[in-house]
């Protein structure tokens, strides 16, 4: 089955007067800031709902699915993470109007020329990577040649030996004399 591609560009407005949705697939590497951080290639799997609530606010809800492949900060080793990222957004006209906005939505200003659906699936991307991508289990980094920092101190100490120099300093000394 072939998956529709995404338009360009949507109006937020129309799109929840008609109850609209939006599927299809966005390819990693149409999104150039998550391409500074990211090295795999593939697409984003899209699935966005627009629509009315019961309390009056107009919201885009819906789910982003990826694979992304970052670089660990431990090992600099090759991290793979799968995303699914939740999306609630409250659109809105005014800065003001996002205090009224319930707490499940994350407000969308709306520009009057619409919105980039690259841009607003690339926001919600970048805003579901960790602040600090590590592998949460460290014999992944050991595997990359990672050595844990008080693991590397406790084997330099033992082979270590401070005063093995000056023991040969005083047996030339004794020599000498």
């Amino acid at each position: 089955m072939r998956i529709p591609p995404l338009p360009d560009m949507i109006n937020p407005w129309q799109m929840v007067a008609e109850s609209g949705r939006l599927e299809g697939e966005l390819p990693l590497a149409a999104m150039s800031r998550l391409a500074e951080l990211n090295r795999a290639k593939g697409a984003v799997s899209v699935s966005l709902t627009a629509g009315v609530d019961e309390r009056g606010v107009r919201f885009i809800k819906g789910a982003l699915r990826t694979d992304v492949e970052l670089v660990c900060q431990r090992c600099l080793g090759p991290l793979r993470l799968p995303l699914d990222v939740t999306v609630g957004l409250g659109l809105i006209q005014a800065g003001a109007d996002a205090r009224h906005l319930p707490g499940e939505y994350e407000p969308l200003l709306v520009p009057e020329d619409g919105v980039a659906v690259a841009d607003l699936v690339e926001d919600e991307l970048l805003l579901a990577l960790p602040q600090i991508p590590r592998h949460e289990d460290r014999r992944e980094c050991e595997a990359n040649g990672y050595v844990a920092p008080g693991a590397a101190a406790a084997r330099h100490i033992e082979r270590r030996q401070p005063f093995a120099g000056l023991a040969s300093l005083l047996r030339d000394s004794k020599r000498s004399n």
